[in-house]
């Protein structure tokens, strides 16, 4: 077997349309032609043709607002659109809420620490009386770079899901996210959420050295060799108007997303509710399904109007995307 570092060599320089058509093949040859269509409370969305509830799958922030990293592309407004629930009393106050109002699940995440890490130490109990009362509960959490005690606490309180985003470039972790780390740190934790047994969706995100394409092969390297249960792409979003960056071009995520399928084809291939709201939105979506992801979050009506037009069994759903 070729080694993957000379497989993904190869791949790069494959034509675009050599690449899609054999990542459709793979997809429909593992999953038929089925494609879902995720729209999670994470984002507030409308869309009469579809009424779909906001509350049946929300994010909650256990620090608020707050974060001490303040990363460069994101600086902590991804949590301004998240419920803040900043204590383990107000955590499991939160989730009651939600149940009654008929969540079927929630993504728990937060604001990062100087590490790297979301502190979700003293939230694992109340995480844990919830799966007990309720097994059927979906809770998927966004851990950051994770300790393994942690990790192992969160195994025994019954998640159903890590999410972590995984970065392939030296200068993107200490530019971007201001972290002393390296990328053989993310790996290093990709394998012990592996052997610790967790259930794992690492996100790939596209663009995300102020919308280069540099550290993505690299990240998809490690994932592949890791073999995960699922992985979602996301693609860089400018949330501040000053910060100096380009949106990648739906050819280099359709690129970057039939290389991850033809890699790992037996795994659900995910596009994450995160993009940017450009020009360009309706060709990426239109390009991740011909390069065989399984769902995209948060579609343009227009992306599901083409999966028809090609023969695609469409299907909604109101859970994160990391799960379908």
């Amino acid at each position: 077997m070729k080694d993957l570092n000379d497989q993904l060599k190869t791949l790069i320089q494959t034509p675009l349309k050599e690449l899609q058509r054999e990542a459709f093949r793979l997809r429909a040859h593992h999953f038929g032609n089925l494609i879902t269509f995720s729209f999670p409370g994470i984002v507030s969305y409308s869309n009469p043709p579809h009424p779909l509830s906001q509350s049946r799958f929300p994010a909650i922030s256990i620090t608020g607002s707050q974060c001490e990293l303040r990363c460069s592309h994101c600086r902590g407004r991804l949590l301004e659109s998240m419920i803040p629930a900043e204590t383990p009393e107000l955590f499991s106050k939160t989730i009651e809420q939600l149940q009654l109002a008929g969540a079927q699940g929630i993504l728990v995440s937060g604001g990062a620490n100087r590490e790297g890490e979301v502190p979700l130490r003293s939230f694992i109990p109340a995480i844990q009386r919830l799966k007990e009362v309720a097994p059927h509960f979906k809770v998927i959490v966004h851990t950051g770079l994770i300790q393994r005690k942690v990790a192992e606490e969160l195994r025994e309180a019954k998640v159903d899901q890590i999410l972590i985003d995984v970065i392939g470039d030296d200068d993107t972790i200490q530019k971007i996210y201001r972290l002393h780390k390296r990328v053989e740190d993310y790996e290093e934790i990709l394998w012990m959420l592996k052997e610790t047994g967790h259930r794992l969706a690492p996100h790939l995100i596209i663009g995300h050295h102020f919308g280069e394409i540099r550290g993505e092969w690299r990240a998809l390297e490690m994932i592949t060799r890791v073999t995960v249960d699922s992985l979602v792409l996301v693609v860089i979003k400018p949330l501040d108007k000053n910060w100096p960056m380009r949106i990648p071009s739906p050819l280099e995520v359709s690129r970057i997303s039939a290389i991850a399928r033809i890699l790992n084809p037996g795994i659900p291939i995910r596009m994450g509710c995160i993009r940017p709201a450009h020009s360009s939105k309706k060709e990426m979506e239109k390009g991740a399904i011909d390069s065989g992801v399984n769902t995209i979050a948060l579609p343009l009506q227009g992306t599901i109007d083409y999966a028809k037009e090609i023969g695609l069994i469409t299907q909604l759903t109101e859970v994160c995307c990391s799960l379908g």
